[in-house]
């Protein structure tokens, strides 16, 4: 697991200031759905496995510009 977070830390590192800030804006848009809609528990659970789940679609920049 510790490897799977220094992927994700990496990735992380590499976005650029409007990217980041991008990202945050989703997920905010996302917690406020899961947390003020009407979607109850199981919502809120396929809201977080989501959120989850886009830190590790995150593109490796370095391995875009090798190809």
């Amino acid at each position: 697991m510790l490897l799977e977070i220094e992927k994700v830390k990496e990735k992380i590192t590499q976005l650029d200031e409007s990217e980041a800030k991008s990202l945050l804006m989703i997920i905010y848009a996302r917690l406020d759905t899961a947390i003020n809609g009407n979607g109850g528990d199981e919502f809120i659970k396929k809201t977080i496995i989501d959120l989850f789940d886009i830190y590790k679609r995150l593109p490796d920049k370095k391995e875009l510009k090798n190809n």
